[in-house]
């Protein structure tokens, strides 16, 4: 999802003026301390909860159980600490939700990647640091070209949830083991958001624009998260439960309603036509990048149309045109092609459209 308002001036995510930044700094070393922690214990707690579960019930429990499970705690401790800017401010259920998709997520199927920490990095640590993760690379260049480009574009400072969203987005979508795509890809994403709009509306959901201009651009550097079903049952009702929870507080699920309900026909559609297993079409409803398309990159509010009805129709063109974008051309990534098309060529007609009422009914 994305937002992105020139009358936001605090680009600060806190709950309010007066609760300052002790209050924010105070939140953030929480957050970073209980992170830490949870990296730090997830491994060996993980081995030492699934010896025990083994030897108590001789069944083997599957490692990524514990994993999920600790990764659900730590989340709800955050929102704990967090509650009151989460519940003040729906602009930040999205980060909550994004946030969720990339901790469960790599809690179940191992969804982030690390790089080798470069030498400088391994020297100035001590050797502490020997990987890195270019989500968090991304998460920071988003951000970081939000703030530019909104004080540029704005002259003041913008709210940063959707950035963070889009960093976290890009940081997941994206595969490379090089970091410059990373990189590239983040600030394309937030540059579409000032640049490819008319009036206050972006024609494409930043994070699809940039993946999509990845994946044209540098297709021997990139690959994308592939939609392979994920094989833990938790972690997809985990996802679900709370992504279903937030767009119904958003007044939004009837969007991703809308385009699963058209996907899942469509894909004995699919099966029919190509041979395929219908559980094999259906099974990428399970997987982590599925999750973030349908609750964060077609429920952008800033890049779909206006009504009930338009948004509901628009899902289900989306999913048709995926469906045809797989058959006619065997299409890997068709999803991020459907929405790249459809997109921004139901914005304009619903642009045109309403600007050609505005002028009629000045004229009456």
């Amino acid at each position: 999802m994305s937002s992105n308002s020139p009358a936001v001036s605090n680009p600060c995510p806190r709950a309010s003026d007066q609760e300052g930044w002790l209050g924010f700094t105070l939140r953030s070393a929480a957050t970073a301390l209980l992170v830490g922690g949870y990296y730090w214990v997830r491994e060996p707690l993980g081995r030492s909860v699934g010896g025990w579960y083994s030897r108590a019930t001789g069944v083997t429990l599957d490692a990524a159980t514990p994993r999920i499970v600790s990764v659900v705690l730590l989340l709800a401790v955050l929102v704990a600490v967090w509650r009151r800017v989460v519940l003040r401010d729906p602009r930040f259920h999205a980060p909550l939700l994004v946030t969720t998709i990339l901790a469960v997520g790599d809690a179940a199927f191992n969804i982030l990647e690390n790089h080798p920490a470069p030498p400088w990095l391994v020297a100035a640590t001590g050797g502490v640091v020997l990987e890195y993760s270019p989500t968090f690379v991304a998460i920071v260049v988003t951000m970081f070209a939000e703030i530019v480009l909104g004080r540029f574009f704005w002259g003041k400072w913008p709210h940063l949830a959707s950035a963070y969203v889009s960093g976290i987005s890009v940081g997941i979508l994206i595969k490379s083991s090089q970091l410059w795509p990373f990189v590239l890809c983040g600030l394309i994403s937030i540059a579409s958001k000032y640049v490819l709009r008319i009036g206050n509306r972006h024609l494409w959901n930043p994070s699809n624009f940039g993946v999509t201009m990845m994946l044209l651009l540098a297709p021997a550097h990139v690959a994308s998260l592939s939609v392979q079903a994920g094989n833990n049952g938790w972690a997809v009702v985990i996802i679900w439960l709370l992504g279903g929870l937030i767009m119904y507080r958003l007044g939004r699920f009837h969007i991703p309603l809308a385009f699963t309900a058209a996907f899942i026909p469509l894909a004995f559609l699919r099966s029919y036509m190509t041979g395929h297993a219908w559980q094999t079409e259906i099974a990428p409803i399970t997987s982590p990048m599925f999750q973030l398309y349908i609750f964060f990159m077609i429920t952008d509010p800033k890049t779909t149309t206006r009504t009930w009805r338009r948004q509901v129709l628009v899902a289900v063109l989306v999913a048709a045109m995926e469906t045809f974008c797989r058959l006619a051309f065997k299409d890997i990534h068709s999803l991020y092609h459907a929405l790249f098309v459809i997109g921004p060529a139901t914005n304009l007609i619903e642009i045109y459209a309403d600007r050609r009422a505005a002028r009629a009914a000045t004229q009456v």
